[in-house]
C-alpha cells in the first residue's frame, strides 16, 4: 500500500474516531429531549438507515456497482449481517452511561475493549482478518494504552459547574 493511501486511511479512522465523540453528545442530547433510551437508539437507527439508504441511491446511480448474487447471498455467515445490532450495544452504552463518566472516559474504555477483543481476532485470523499475532509489543502497547485508560478513568470525577450539562443548565 503506498504511503500516501495509507496516510488517507489513517485520517479516515481519526476523522471516524473523532465522530464517534460527536456521537456520543448527540446521543446523550437526545436523551435528555427524548427520555426514553430504546426510542433514543430506533431513532438513532433511523436516520442512519436513511442517509445510507441515500448514500447507496447515489452509489448505485454513479459507480454502477454490481450487487451480490443469490449465490453470494448463500455464503455469507449467518453472523455477517448482525454487525450493526452489535453496534448498537454501543449506542445504548452511549445513551445510558457516558453521561456519568464523561465522554473521553467512555471513548476511553470502549477503545480498550475494543483494542482487546481486537487482539484475540487478529492473533486467531478470526471473522476473515489476516492472522496478525498478539507479538510482546503488541500486548506491550495494549498494555500502555490499558494503562492510560486507567488514568483517564481515575480522573472523571465531573467538576462541579459539569455536574448538570451545560444543555440542562441553558435550557431552564
Amino acid at each position: 500500500m503506498a504511503v500516501l493511501t495509507l496516510g488517507f486511511v489513517f485520517l479516515f479512522i481519526l476523522i471516524a474516531g473523532g465522530l464517534r465523540s460527536v456521537e456520543v453528545g448527540c446521543q446523550n442530547t437526545q436523551k435528555m429531549y427524548v427520555r426514553d433510551v430504546w426510542l433514543c437508539a430506533v431513532v438513532s437507527y433511523a436516520v442512519a438507515l436513511t442517509g445510507f439508504s441515500i448514500f447507496l441511491l447515489i452509489s448505485v446511480l454513479v459507480s454502477k456497482s454490481p450487487w451480490p448474487s443469490l449465490a453470494d447471498l448463500r455464503h455469507l455467515p449467518w453472523w455477517a449481517p448482525f454487525g450493526g445490532l452489535v453496534g448498537g450495544v454501543a449506542v445504548i452504552g452511549m445513551i445510558t452511561v457516558a453521561r456519568y463518566v464523561g465522554v473521553a472516559t467512555f471513548n476511553a474504555v470502549v477503545i480498550v475493549s475494543e483494542m482487546l477483543v481486537a487482539l484475540v481476532m487478529d492473533d486467531l485470523g478470526l471473522m476473515g482478518f489476516t492472522v496478525r499475532h498478539a507479538t510482546p509489543p503488541r500486548l506491550v502497547a495494549a498494555g500502555l494504552i490499558c494503562a492510560a485508560v486507567y488514568l483517564m478513568a481515575k480522573d472523571s470525577a465531573p467538576a462541579d459547574s459539569a455536574t448538570t450539562p451545560a444543555i440542562e443548565r441553558v435550557s431552564r
